[in-house]
């Protein structure tokens, strides 16, 4: 049942409206009454039955223009919603976009988000996906790198605009280092593999991902994970408190149960967490 009128049946049921408590009034408010009630019901109905819009831009594997398999973030809020009783709609926008969507009641939610403070009809849930960008070489090239400042010797690639997420220490780093910030993400994992580059830095999903796109059993043996870098946690951001709270409830289940594992391995095989 929609949440905006859920308390209110809960306390006011069809049994206690009709009963004999309100057979001392005229027959005619009677039906009145009785009326408006069904209307009421209905109309719960009918808003129950509407899906929540869900607003959200393209960035595999974390988001998927794809109804059935839309990624990882997607999926994780969909699944909890599902369990929920809510089927979701999907709509694509940049991100900017979608965040005035929700707050002025366009859209019921959009993800991800990375902010952590509610604010005016943008309430934000718990973390649903942690992001970890990370530093990757090959494992025989037997580098042990401790800060990013130690990637200032070696030819890095990274994806565009990185500096911008990484701080001062990156951008130093970039201007001494062999650098290279690729458009495309995708070719990233592929150019490491092949030695063309000592270290790439780029989100772990999205590495292994691209990596494994045609094959998810292929294996990730040959690269070292270096994890200096902090992890960016993201959320959902919905246009009802009350929803959010409900959210955050059902997500807490959703992970103890281990459907979260099993989403991030569809979209990239077997990793180590």
């Amino acid at each position: 049942m929609n949440y905006y009128i859920q308390g209110f049946i809960t306390k006011l049921t069809i049994q206690s409206i009709l009963s004999q408590n309100f057979m001392g009034y005229s027959q005619r408010l009677y039906w009145i009454f009785k009326h408006l009630l069904g209307s009421l019901l209905l109309s719960s109905t009918l808003l129950a039955a509407q899906p929540l819009v869900l607003v959200s831009s393209e960035g595999p594997p974390h988001t998927i223009n794809d109804e059935t398999h839309s990624g990882i973030d997607l999926d994780v809020t969909k699944a909890v919603l599902k369990r929920m009783g809510y089927e979701v709609k999907l709509l694509f926008v940049p991100l900017g976009r979608a965040e005035v969507m929700v707050k002025t009641a366009e859209a019921d939610l959009m993800a991800p988000i990375f902010q952590t403070k509610d604010t005016k009809n943008f309430y934000i849930s718990d973390p649903i996906v942690t992001y970890k960008p990370m530093v990757f070489s090959l494992k025989k090239a037997q580098l042990s790198p401790t800060s990013i400042s130690d990637l200032s010797n070696y030819a890095v690639i990274t994806f565009q605009g990185a500096p911008g997420y990484f701080g001062e220490e990156f951008q130093a780093m970039s201007k001494k280092a062999d650098y290279i910030e690729s458009a495309q993400m995708s070719v990233i994992p592929n150019l490491l593999s092949k030695g063309r580059f000592d270290f790439a830095v780029l989100d772990k999903y999205i590495f292994y991902y691209f990596y494994r796109l045609n094959n998810k059993e292929r294996s990730v043996e040959r690269f070292k994970e270096h994890s200096f870098i902090p992890p960016v946690n993201a959320s959902v951001a919905f246009k009802n408190a009350a929803l959010r709270d409900a959210f955050n409830n059902e997500l807490i289940r959703f992970k103890e149960e281990k459907h979260y594992e099993r989403i991030v391995n569809h979209y990239l095989g077997h990793i180590p967490f």
